[in-house]
């Protein structure tokens, strides 16, 4: 690793929850419908031969919370050892479904398994159980095999108010916040619970008197002389009733679990099979033949999607699948929907047409041109009214203008990829008509039949469209006339034909393909033959040149359609044409920063998106068969230190400066897992 020292999440699927733990010298804890890390002290480390060895995850542990009682600043106070570990002394490996730190002889593990999942509606309940429960696992291990002397481990965080036993009658030990979160273990004459206000100098003095005001409720386990230990501890969390506003819905899992402790037992009950499904995914990575850079991206991508997902129950026993934008919070931005769609094809394929059945059903809208959908669903639990998201305003040309152009493409490109990808003839059948009332509105965008959109939608009032790229300058944020829009609008008719042609519909189908040669024929026209590029935008000489323009070829890529990307099809002079304009960027000074050596989406903007370039750099490799060689390594391993170092205090970050990998936006967000078209 290129630093150990940086957040990471871990989460249940469907959740939205998270154990945020990993930035030296900051806390960490459990945080519940958000994604912010908490900074609440964590103790976890070992006491051996009268000093306690802590992971850096505490900020403070000089305070002496007894003053706040009494007034009095306290004159016995008992001494205590304590060594906290530098970033140096620690060995750090996040996997694919775990996060593990090294010190010496003691060993910190947080498993956080997943794996495919089927629909809920065809499950079994013990199906349910095992899918939804919200339940995470940390595991600690010593070697004290050298000594001749009991050596001690803790586990605990600041938040949990209260010792689990006195709720179990002693069957579980642990520590709980409520009815909301908590972490448990089976009672063992190894394991003891220990609380107090000062836990820290408690325990150095061997001090295990529990008291009810104790901020920490913490775990000590025993590691005789002579032995190696390892325990296991489930962290769960629960939270009942109806959380949400506009559409009535609860968690899923409260159908399945009536208690937090409910929960708690069964993941213990069924520990060793979160642990074997947990080492399944870190072995598939590890096996992936990815370099270390892009292994650890995918890895740390996972854990972001997962903290920001939402397995709810609409009051009709129907389930309801929400991706929450990261910092923001939105729900099913469809611009992440149309992202997420290669990962959730791979492990929960149901979660995609439960998206995109409910911005049809409750989130689509009829402006001037016809059929058109939001830009999301609401924010923060709480959902919009119909027909409008939390984010679009009338009478703007930049952020917060309406998207309706491309939220139009996504609905096309996520349906039409995952109907056939997915081969899943019953819900193309009922949707076969909207897809058909999308061609209409798409084509009705273009005035000048030159394939691509001119037209702004009616919802924009004053204002003029924009595209998912808001925070960029004109080169990827303005819709009209744009290049990388141009390209998502060739691949959309392209699925369309696809999908007309082997439906039956031949008329829309001969259509659709000539409004892909139109939209073709336009981008090809206007390539710079002295500069070898197509500028960004078609109109106000603009001369921006940008990495997204291949984006879209992904599409018709990944949905078998391989002709319409190849040199020698149909559109053989576009896929040429593009690939001239990718050789010609991909240097320093143009669309590789000369500073950082990152990747840059435009020549004319420092904001680069993470998530878009592991996209790009899949079509670039995979898709149009260019091959940059060492350099593949070189860019993932600035990528990768992005993350790990400029980012350290956001998790999964996808905005960054190009130079120097700093956070502009969209922090501790789900989109990155894109990466996983790295995977063969």
């Amino acid at each position: 690793m290129i630093s150990k020292s940086f957040y990471a999440h871990h989460s249940a699927f469907g959740a939205f929850s998270s154990f945020v733990i990993g930035k030296c010298g900051k806390g960490g804890g459990v945080v519940l419908n958000d994604v912010r890390p908490p900074e609440n002290n964590v103790y976890i480390g070992y006491k051996r031969d009268g000093v306690i060895n802590l992971l850096p995850f505490i900020k403070d542990d000089t305070k002496n919370a007894e003053e706040e009682f009494t007034g009095e600043v306290s004159t016995s106070k008992k001494e205590k050892n304590i060594k906290i570990f530098r970033e140096d002394e620690m060995e750090r490996e996040l996997g694919w479904a775990s996060d593990t730190w090294t010190a010496g002889k003691f060993r910190f593990s947080i498993l956080t398994p997943f794996g495919y999942v089927k629909d809920p509606s065809v499950m079994n309940e013990n199906e349910k159980k095992l899918a939804l429960a919200p339940v995470i696992f940390v595991q600690l291990s010593m070697d004290n095999s050298d000594s001749h002397k009991d050596a001690e481990m803790i586990f605990g965080f600041e938040g949990p108010k209260r010792i689990l036993s006195e709720l179990t009658d002693g069957k579980y030990l642990g520590g709980v916040y409520g009815r909301k979160y908590g972490f448990a273990i089976k009672k063992s004459d190894d394991v003891r619970e220990l609380s107090r206000l000062d836990i820290l100098t408690s325990w150095a003095n061997d001090n295990y008197q529990n008291h009810g005001l104790g901020r920490a409720p913490s775990l000590i386990f025993k590691v005789p002389a002579g032995t190696k230990k390892t325990y296991t501890v489930a962290l769960a969390t629960y939270q009942s009733g109806v959380i949400t506003t506009g559409i009535d819905a609860e968690f899923y899992y409260t159908s399945v679990f009536k208690s937090l402790e409910d929960v708690l037992a069964f993941g213990l009950d069924n520990v060793d099979y979160y642990i074997n499904l947990a080492r399944e995914r870190d072995e598939e990575l590890r096996k992936s033949g990815l370099n270390k850079y892009r292994q650890f991206l995918l890895a740390h991508a996972a854990h972001s999607y997962y903290a920001s997902t939402e397995l709810l129950k609409r009051t009709d026993g129907t389930p309801l699948w929400v991706v929450n934008e990261g910092e923001y919070i939105m729900i099913n931005t469809f611009d992440l929907t149309v992202d997420h769609v290669f990962w959730e094809m791979r492990f929960h394929p149901w979660t995609i047409t439960n998206t995109l059945d409910l911005y049809y059903e409750k989130y689509s809208y009829k402006d001037q041109a016809g059929l058109a959908f939001t830009h999301d669903m609401g924010v923060a639990d709480g959902f919009s009214k119909e027909g409008y998201s939390s984010y679009e305003l009338p009478n703007l040309t930049g952020c917060f203008s309406y998207m309706t152009h491309e939220e139009l493409l996504n609905w096309i490109l996520t349906g039409s990829v995952y109907a056939i990808k997915m081969n899943d003839k019953e819900w193309l059948k009922k949707n076969l008509s909207v897809l058909e009332d999308c061609f209409d509105s798409l084509v009705a965008r273009d005035k000048n039949n030159d394939g691509i959109m001119d037209v702004d939608s009616s919802r924009c009032e004053t204002g003029s469209e924009i595209t998912t790229y808001d925070s960029l300058d004109e080169s990827l944020g303005q819709a009209r006339n744009n290049l990388y829009l141009g390209v998502k609008t060739w691949a959309a008719y392209v699925m369309l034909h696809g999908l007309f042609k082997e439906n039956g519909l031949n008329e829309k189908a001969e259509k659709a393909l000539e409004k892909a040669k139109q939209a073709a024929s336009t981008i090809v026209g206007k390539f710079d033959e002295e500069n070898q590029y197509i500028p960004a935008v078609f109109e106000n000489g603009n001369t921006s040149r940008i990495i997204p323009a291949v984006e879209a070829l992904v599409y018709p890529y990944v949905a078998g359609y391989a002709d319409f990307v190849s040199e020698d099809g149909v559109f053989g002079e576009l896929i040429k044409t593009l690939k001239k304009h990718v050789m010609t960027i991909m240097k320093p000074g143009i669309c590789i920063d000369e500073v950082s050596g990152g990747w840059k989406l435009s020549s004319t903007s420092k904001n680069t998106w993470n998530s878009k370039i592991f996209l790009c750099q899949y079509v670039i490799k995979d898709v149009l068969n260019i091959d940059f060689g060492d350099k593949e390594a070189e860019w993932d391993k600035v990528h990768a230190m992005w993350q790990q170092v400029s980012c350290s205090e956001d998790c999964a970050t996808d905005q960054v400066n190009s130079d120097t990998g700093t956070p502009r936006g969209s922090r501790l967000y789900p989109r990155l897992v894109t990466s996983v078209l790295w995977m063969k």
